[in-house]
């Protein structure tokens, strides 16, 4: 189990990820034509939604009972479920809504992260 003092970084690991997924979306129709293709590929969108999942995991539940804000799990699960929505249906959602939350859930997943770390300093 991770400590308070390990905590940070793992919110800080979110907010990174968090970061790359939004400015990935937004890079995406910018560079799907050029030599950095490689950056709209789909597997990306997957790879950081995993990662933040397992992330959101570490953190969400054990902040909660060390601070008691219910606010930072509902960000944390309201963000990761925009995330995860965008990807499973990118098909059948098109390019537009996909981008739009993939964007949202990336801002309310980093909005999450920033509030547990306050929390968590309130609770020294």
């Amino acid at each position: 189990m991770l400590t308070g003092i390990t905590r940070p970084p793992v919110d800080a690991a979110g907010i990174i990820l968090s970061t790359l997924c939004f400015l990935h979306c937004l890079a995406v129709p910018l560079v799907a034509t050029g030599m950095l293709a490689w950056v709209a590929s789909e597997a990306i969108h997957i790879g950081l939604t995993i990662a933040l999942a397992g992330i959101v995991i570490l953190v969400a539940w054990p902040s909660y009972q060390k601070h008691g804000r219910a606010v930072v799990p509902a960000l944390l699960a309201g963000g990761l479920g925009l995330l995860l929505f965008a990807v499973i249906g990118e098909d059948s959602l098109g390019a537009n809504a996909t981008t739009s939350l993939t964007l949202l859930g990336s801002v309310v997943v980093v909005l999450g992260h920033i509030l547990n770390l306050r929390y968590r300093r309130e609770c020294r």
